[in-house]
């Protein structure tokens, strides 16, 4: 009688530690799903789904997706709270950086562009061999350089599906784009900031699996009639959503760009 009255109370015992674990996992997203963002779009209703964090690699991928960036970009510029006040590194891989946007953007937020532009840093490449370069050499020491807490990678897969790029040499391009694309991960985690890769077109399916991959948040935006469609496909604490909104400070200057 001693020895079950032993066992019951032993499964008591185990029953309630399954509980005490599975709240304290609870807890933990809890938490997750609580931690304030380092950096917004100050887009309410995107904001509302999406947290971006530093020490996250974030992958964007379609073409509003630029302008996002850019977005996120000149915010990282303002002062606390609104936002993180850091310098900002933008690697250009697409050839589509625009001072003239990011003025613009800085208006609209509220800020002098000169002194916007003065906290940008920006490094442009020419071939998918130069942007690897900047990438896995330069930018970690960049990074610690200006205090950056913001990086964006703009159209990363581009130079890597130039058609310049031989037959022979793409299975070499693939092996390059994949260990740059974790270097960006990594850079992330290490220093503590936000690195934000983007595709604007849908190139390589190998490449944009390998961003995915490598990501911890990944979003898709879309262009329809007058909205833009934001879908959040991957986050550490956040469930898939799609969201629609118009935002016509940003289409405005998509269609300017």
């Amino acid at each position: 009688m001693g020895l079950y009255r032993l066992r019951q109370s032993m499964a008591r015992l185990v029953s309630l530690l399954e509980v005490q674990s599975f709240v304290s996992v609870d807890r933990l997203l809890q938490n997750g799903h609580k931690t304030p963002p380092d950096l917004t779009f100050g887009v309410e209703v995107f904001d509302r789904a999406l947290t971006l964090n530093f020490g996250q690699f974030v992958f964007f991928k379609g073409k509003p997706s630029h302008v996002f960036s850019m977005l996120l970009c000149v915010r990282a510029v303002l002062p606390q709270p609104l936002g993180p006040n850091c310098d900002v590194i933008f690697v250009d891989g697409g050839n589509n950086f625009d001072p003239y946007s990011i003025s613009n953007i800085s208006v609209e937020q509220g800020l002098d562009p000169e002194n916007v532009l003065e906290r940008f840093h920006i490094s442009r490449a020419f071939t998918h061999h130069q942007l690897a370069c900047l990438i896995t050499d330069k930018l970690p020491r960049a990074i610690t350089e200006f205090g950056a807490k913001a990086v964006v990678v703009s159209d990363i897969t581009q130079l890597y599906c130039d058609p310049d790029v031989r037959d022979d040499d793409k299975e070499d391009s693939l092996r390059i784009f994949d260990k740059t694309v974790q270097t960006l991960r990594v850079l992330a985690r290490q220093h503590q900031c936000l690195t934000i890769a983007t595709t604007l077109e849908n190139r390589n399916p190998q490449m944009d699996e390998s961003l995915a991959n490598a990501s911890h948040v990944s979003v898709r935006f879309e262009e329809t009639i007058n909205l833009t469609q934001f879908s959040l496909l991957k986050h550490p604490h956040l469930p898939p959503r799609t969201t629609i909104a118009s935002v016509p400070g940003v289409r405005a200057l998509e269609n300017y760009s």
